[in-house]
C-alpha cells in the first residue's frame, strides 16, 4: 500500500500541478478579488519554479560532497549501483539499451569499474511502476554491460526491489547470501544520496557514498539566466520536491 500510495501522490508534488490548480480556481471563482489573487499566486509560482538561478542555489546547498574517483587508492570489492537510469519504453530497444536523464549513474559506475576502482558491480532495481509491466531494470542492463566489456562474473543482479529502501534491504540480503566481502561503494544521484545512504545505514550495511549525476552547476548568472523561465527547471524542482517528501515519508515509516 505504501508503494502504491507513493506513486499516486507524485502527481500532486509537481509544481506545474500547483500552478494549473490555481489557474483552475481562478477560472471558476466568482469573486474578482479572489480571481486576481489566484492568478497572482500562480504567476509567483511560475516565476519561482522556472528560475534556474534560484534552483541552483538551493540544490548546491542540498547535494553532498562525497569521495571522488581520484581519492580511491584501494579498489572497492563491490560498487552498488541504484537503478533509475534506463528508459525501457523507448523503441527500438531490441538491439540497444536506452538510458534516460539519470544516465550518469550508469556511466560513472562503468567508468569506476573500467578504472579498477571497483571489482564488481551490484545492480539493484526491479519494476518500479504500478501501471507498466516492463522487465526489471537490473536484469535488462546486464547484456549491455557485457557488450561494454564487463564479464558476467563481475555483475551481481538484484532485480526485485521497487524503491530505495528495498534497494538497501534486498542488496544486503543478496550480499549475505553470496557471502560477499566489502568494502562497498554506493552509487546514486547526489540529490538522492542522503536518503539512499540513510536506508543502507538503517538495514545495517556499511557503504561509502559516491555521489554522481550532480544537478549543481558552476555558472555566473547572466540576465537571461536570471530572468527567462526554464521548462527544465520545473522538472528539476519536481525531482527535488519528490525527494524531500520521500525522506519525510521514510522517516515516518522508520526506513531511515
Amino acid at each position: 500500500m505504501f508503494f502504491i500510495l507513493s506513486k499516486v501522490l507524485v502527481f500532486l508534488l509537481k509544481p506545474i500541478t500547483w500552478v494549473a490548480g490555481l489557474l483552475f480556481l481562478s477560472w471558476f471563482s466568482a469573486r474578482p478579488e479572489r480571481k486576481r489573487r489566484y492568478v497572482m499566486f500562480a504567476l509567483v509560482l511560475l516565476l519561482l519554479f522556472s528560475n534556474g538561478f534560484i534552483f541552483n542555489m538551493v540544490i548546491s546547498a542540498w547535494e553532498p560532497e562525497t569521495v571522488t574517483a581520484d581519492k580511491i587508492e584501494k579498489p572497492y570489492a563491490v560498487g552498488i549501483l541504484l537503478g533509475g537510469y534506463s528508459n525501457l519504453n523507448i523503441r527500438p530497444a531490441h538491439d540497444r539499451h536506452n538510458l534516460n536523464e539519470r544516465a550518469n549513474r550508469f556511466v560513472n559506475a562503468l567508468e569506476l569499474y573500467k578504472k579498477g576502482k571497483v571489482r564488481k558491480l551490484l545492480l539493484t532495481g526491479g519494476q518500479g511502476s504500478i501501471t507498466k509491466r516492463n522487465p526489471p531494470e537490473a536484469s535488462e542492463v546486464v547484456a549491455f554491460l557485457e557488450t561494454m566489456g564487463v564479464p558476467r562474473r563481475d555483475i551481481i543482479v538484484e532485480d526485485q526491489s521497487r524503491n530505495t529502501y528495498e534497494n538497501a534491504a534486498f542488496s544486503k540480503a543478496l550480499i549475505e547470501e553470496q557471502q560477499l566481502q566489502g568494502p562497498f561503494l554506493l552509487l546514486t544521484s547526489a540529490w538522492h544520496m542522503p536518503r539512499a545512504n540513510a536506508c543502507f545505514k538503517q538495514v545495517g550495511l556499511e557503504v561509502t557514498p559516491f555521489a554522481v549525476d550532480y544537478l549543481t552547476e558552476e555558472w555566473a548568472p547572466s540576465p537571461e539566466q536570471l530572468i527567462l523561465p526554464s521548462a527544465r527547471t520545473f522538472y528539476l524542482w519536481e525531482l527535488i520536491i519528490k525527494e524531500w517528501v520521500g525522506i519525510l515519508a521514510y522517516r515516518i515509516k522508520g526506513y531511515n
